[in-house]
């Protein structure tokens, strides 16, 4: 299996570029030297992460597969742009932004002698990125090939009434954290300052505080985040090393982090009632793309994550046509936990599709 991305790995090239009026920063990855592209996929990240999150998924997608590989800093990240307004963060907003990354890129692959197939392409995501990744279903179903999800299990536009966030959390308790990650103060108190960002991210990627005895005593918990409440603020500057990080990498990160601070990153929690009201144009339409997904479809759940347990994908079955299902061992952070197993994976899934594109093609 080819070696993870390194920050500075050669077997990428950096990009930025003006995507309908935001600068986006994305690496490029392409097959090894002498083989033509079966394809492109675009590979989006959640939070707290960065396109360097799939450091072990690109040299496999791109050296095994013979996919080009574009892989965005998601808007409010690293060196893409952080506007202050949540509404450039919606899902609809999104979507099309990636369209137009990948467009500005361009499409390579797919089966030769098709029109269509000359524009369309592979998406995955993970985190928020999986969300995307399934709305890029639902607002540009006809452009893609395939996608898949990581962790993040698909939920319908709504049909009822707008649920704000205090509601959604009673009926779904382990997202609490959310009303954390969509107030002012955690992105406040950490802002841009570097020690404080290093911190939050040795927290959500598993860190432990050492605890004194009185505190081991009363069974207080090492981690500094927890699905309810959210990261504790009060015990940030405990902070031990995060087990999932080299300390390279763990540079790379909160200097990236830096660049910015939460407020961009943590728009993605402000966004509700934009993806709410876009949708009403899924919901209230007559398009049968836009009511059941029909593009082939991988969800791949971490048996472990505690803010997304693989329980919530009981129900997605009914908004597909072509889904598959499957788990590996894991938390949260189950590309770096489980890099191999779901690397497996997910050339499992696109495998049979770009064969079946060759095939096409004789």
């Amino acid at each position: 299996m080819p070696s993870k991305l390194t920050p500075d790995d050669p077997r990428v090239t950096h990009h930025t570029a003006p995507i309908r009026g935001k600068t986006y920063h994305y690496v490029v990855a392409s097959p090894p030297a002498g083989q033509a592209a079966k394809g492109t996929i675009i590979l989006i990240h959640g939070f707290p992460d960065l396109g360097f999150g799939w450091r072990n998924q690109v040299p496999v997608l791109a050296e095994e597969l013979g996919l080009r590989v574009i892989v965005p800093d998601m808007l409010g990240y690293g060196q893409t742009d952080a506007p202050f307004e949540p509404d450039a963060y919606a899902y609809k907003s999104i979507c099309a932004d990636l369209v137009a990354i990948v467009d500005h890129v361009g499409v390579v692959g797919g089966a030769a002698g098709k029109a269509d197939e000359s524009k369309r392409f592979f998406v995955g995501g993970h985190d928020w990125g999986g969300a995307v990744a399934w709305r890029m279903a639902l607002w540009h179903g006809a452009r893609l090939r395939g996608v898949f999800s990581v962790c993040t299990p698909y939920f319908a536009p709504s049909k009822n009434r707008f649920l704000p966030l205090e509601e959604m959390t009673k009926q779904l308790p382990t997202f609490g954290y959310q009303k954390q990650l969509g107030g002012d103060k955690m992105w406040q108190f950490i802002d841009a300052e570097h020690a404080r960002v290093r911190q939050f991210l040795q927290s959500m990627y598993g860190g432990k505080a050492t605890l004194s005895d009185d505190e081991v005593a009363a069974k207080k918990s090492p981690y500094l985040f927890d699905t309810t409440n959210g990261v504790h603020l009060d015990r940030l500057a405990s902070a031990g090393p995060t087990p999932l990080l080299s300390p390279a990498e763990i540079d790379f990160y909160a200097a990236e982090f830096a660049r910015h601070g939460l407020r961009g990153p943590t728009n993605w929690y402000r966004t509700l009632k934009f993806n709410y009201d876009d949708e009403r144009e899924i919901v209230n339409g007559d398009d049968p793309a836009r009511q059941q997904i029909t593009v082939p479809s991988f969800m791949l759940s971490a048996t472990d994550d505690p803010a997304l347990p693989p329980i919530l994908t009981a129900q997605m079955g009914k908004h597909f046509t072509n889904l598959t299902k499957a788990e590996v061992p894991g938390g949260h952070w189950v590309l770096w936990q489980s890099s191999k197993a779901v690397n497996e994976h997910i050339k499992g899934f696109l495998g049979p599709l770009l064969q079946g594109a060759a095939k096409a093609a004789l």
